[in-house]
């Protein structure tokens, strides 16, 4: 019994060492997607894995899997128990040599207490002023929205396969009252990321909103999201749209106003 125990146990600490080799080549190298294959690999071998969970709830950002509205769920319910895990996780990790590569820099920023951000982010875009990735956690740490939109423009410029920086520019864009920008950035996003629940429920909402008579476009995009989210929040808000006419819940407004779909 202890023989097997202890085989158990090599066994282990071989898988460990295998997948935190991986991990930190593939982060390395900013290949978001591997990263994300193999930490979901690593949480199916190794349930509720907090450090895998972690990474990857953040590599889904950078890519395209609709699990983006899995990871807002994520960052708002994460227990602290878990959260100290990754960060004692995230010490031992991370060496000397990380700390100047830029993918590096934007996990351990998500990680840094708030206080600790703004210097954070300003010393790694110094050593890394074109990474798309910090760009875009600048952006979104921004409490301006003019300087929050050219950051994510840069961010955009160098890296064009971007659809989460490219919903928060539609976003960003609608709050600053230009409609029509902000639907070309939605639109860019959901052709990268096709089952972008997100983005698809903010398209259908501004041409419900801000352009009535483009009632069959605001359909396809809340028929989608009722296919993406059936039994969720939007899904449920977008079925009441399309069947009783009412305005979308969840729908940025322009200063509070809004037109109505015809």
């Amino acid at each position: 019994m202890e023989q097997n125990q202890n085989i158990y146990s090599t066994q282990n600490e071989t898988y460990y060492s295998q997948i935190r080799s991986q991990i930190h080549e593939e982060l390395w190298r900013g290949d978001w997607k591997a990263l994300y294959q193999s930490v979901s690999r690593w949480q199916q071998a190794e349930r509720a894995q907090p450090v895998a969970t972690f990474i990857e709830n953040i590599a889904c950002l950078f890519i395209n899997p609709p699990a983006i509205i899995k990871n807002k769920r994520y960052l708002e319910t994460v227990g602290n128990k878990d959260w100290k895990a990754v960060l004692s996780w995230y010490e031992e990790f991370e060496d000397e040599r990380d700390k100047h590569n830029p993918y590096f820099q934007a996990l351990g920023f998500i990680l840094l207490a708030p206080s600790k951000k703004k210097e954070s982010i300003e010393r790694s875009l110094q050593e890394n002023p074109n990474n798309a990735e910090l760009l875009f956690l600048q952006a979104i740490s921004m409490q301006d929205r003019n300087a929050s939109i050219e950051k994510l423009k840069l961010a955009v410029q160098q890296k064009t396969d971007f659809p989460a920086a490219l919903y928060l520019l539609g976003i960003f864009s609608l709050q600053m009252n230009q409609v029509e920008v902000a639907k070309g950035y939605l639109e860019q996003a959901v052709a990268l990321a096709p089952d972008f629940l997100e983005a698809h429920y903010q398209l259908g909402s501004l041409y419900t909103l801000y352009v009535p008579e483009a009632s069959e476009q605001a359909e396809v995009h809340f028929k989608k999201v009722i296919e993406l989210d059936p039994d969720g929040g939007a899904g449920k808000d977008a079925r009441k749209v399309l069947e009783e006419n009412a305005l979308p819940h969840y729908g940025q407004r322009i200063q509070g106003t809004a037109g109505r779909r015809r």
